[in-house]
């Protein structure tokens, strides 16, 4: 992951938040030399997004790799079993607040080189083969914008051989992706009521992610990690906090562009009573691939007369490119 995260400031205590992702190098011990070593060249996560299709794709999940120590080794066939983790998929989901389910049978099928028993996967590498892709064919007419999709492998059979260490998993993640999806550099200006002193740091980049057909969940991949808010508590970019329970959640309509509501990620209203509502003096609208919006962050427990709005927002969201 390419998260940059600060450490944040919260009004109920100190938080740092850090991402983790490495995977440790392997290495090769005395006793391992001469051995032929087979592992996933990918991961140990691949993402994998699309834009809606209806055809039938040929998509390469993964790829696995043969180090051979000697030329006899490389040209001699190798059997490899690869076999379905869901557990990756429910340890990613709980270290990361998604919710991928396991992609269905009835989405795709495997490439004829390849034997299914069950949940594993048989092949060959075949002699003076050194890699070879994992490849399946997705049906995009059976796919359901309302779920993000993963598939689990671990190495549990190399024929004889050795599994390199730290590469013997791999989970891969399949999105599609709706008309709004991408990264968006964010200028504008914000206020909140309970404190003037607190300020925005625009510009921001932000990712607008998939989450149906018609709606986008607005993510911080780089001041956060996550979905939220960061700002200044004086002005002065190192005293950073960001809302709690409180993000985004865009809904779109199809045939105009237009944003039709914006609702808090974290439940509307989330236990401290945040809530997110459009700014009805806002053009709130897509075009050209820019997004223009007005929107309020609202808290009864805070601000206690009608109509509760504590913060005030008024953004442009400008395309970039396309999420990695």
């Amino acid at each position: 992951m390419k998260y940059k995260y600060l450490k944040l400031f919260l009004f109920a205590g100190l938080v740092s938040l850090m991402a983790t992702s490495c995977r440790k190098d392997s290495t090769i011990t005395l006793e391992d030399q001469g051995s032929t070593f087979i592992k996933f060249m990918d991961g140990p996560q691949k993402k994998l997004f699309f834009s809606p299709f209806s055809e039938v794709r040929t998509i390469d999940l993964f790829s696995l790799r043969k180090d051979a120590p000697s030329e006899g080794e490389a040209n001699s066939s190798t059997p490899v079993t690869v076999s379905l983790a869901p557990g990756l998929i429910d340890r990613y989901n709980d270290e990361n607040g998604t919710h991928f389910e396991v992609l269905p049978d009835s989405l795709y099928a495997i490439e004829p080189t390849i034997a299914r028993s069950g949940d594993n996967y048989d092949f060959t590498l075949q002699a003076g083969q050194f890699a070879k892709e994992f490849t399946i064919k997705l049906d995009g007419s059976k796919w359901n914008l309302e779920h993000t999709y993963a598939l689990g492998f671990g190495l549990s059979a190399v024929g004889g051989n050795k599994i390199t260490s730290g590469r013997d998993s791999i989970l891969v993640l399949l999105s599609v992706k709706n008309k709004w999806d991408g990264v968006y550099s964010v200028t504008g200006s914000y206020t909140d009521a309970g404190n003037a002193a607190f300020t925005g740091l625009y510009p921001y980049e932000w990712e607008l992610q998939t989450t149906s057909p018609t709606q986008c969940v607005v993510v911080d991949n780089v001041l956060l990690g996550g979905v939220g808010f960061v700002f200044s508590t004086t002005g002065n970019p190192s005293d950073l906090s960001y809302y709690g329970n409180f993000g985004l959640l865009i809904n779109f309509d199809p045939e105009t562009d237009k944003i039709v509501s914006v609702t808090n990620y974290y439940g509307q209203p989330a236990p401290n009573t945040r809530t997110a509502e459009l700014d009805p003096t806002g053009e709130n609208q897509y075009a050209d691939g820019e997004i223009k919006i007005r929107y309020f962050m609202k808290q009864p427990s805070f601000i206690p007369d009608p109509p509760h709005i504590r913060c005030r927002f008024n953004e442009v969201w400008k395309y970039e490119r396309p999420r990695e």
